[in-house]
């Protein structure tokens, strides 16, 4: 795999109860983690599919407040990519071969239902707009988070 390829894979896996039980976040390159592959299964895990699905990052970032400003973007693209994923979990959007969130594969196992996809940085990086501390315009104020 050439190094220019900054797509990422997800595999999210949802209870028999519809709720969040694992995730894990990973370079397509390397299958190394993205930050850590399950960053926020502490926060999110358990918590219900509708729950992730209607959740923003401003609720998020006030629940679980980040100081560090790498582990907020690695957070908050974590908390987009599982949001992606389970969008196309619920037929909210299609996860075809070219769509930001493409899934290359959905299986029920032991209860479990399991998504794999294929992340493009696209999808989360356009939700996050880098505001603050990049020492490009001068000033200091805090990351702006922008909505689809």
């Amino acid at each position: 795999m050439p190094c220019s390829d900054i797509t990422e894979t997800l595999q999210v896996t949802v209870d028999a109860e519809d709720c969040l039980k694992d995730y894990w976040l990973a370079k397509r390159s390397c299958g190394q983690g993205v930050g850590a592959g399950s960053l926020l299964i502490d926060q999110l895990g358990g918590r219900s599919v509708d729950t992730l699905l209607t959740a923003d990052a401003e609720t998020f970032l006030t629940e679980f407040p980040i100081q560090d400003e790498l582990e907020e973007f690695l957070s908050l693209k974590h908390f987009f990519a599982i949001q992606s994923a389970l969008e196309v979990l619920t037929g909210k959007t299609p996860g075809r071969k070219d769509d930001p969130c493409a899934a290359a594969e959905i299986a029920y196992e032991n209860g479990d239902t399991i998504i794999d996809a294929r992340i493009s940085i696209d999808v989360v990086t356009e939700k996050i707009k880098s505001c603050g501390n990049c020492k490009g315009c001068g000033t200091k104020r805090s990351p702006k988070v922008v909505f689809n």
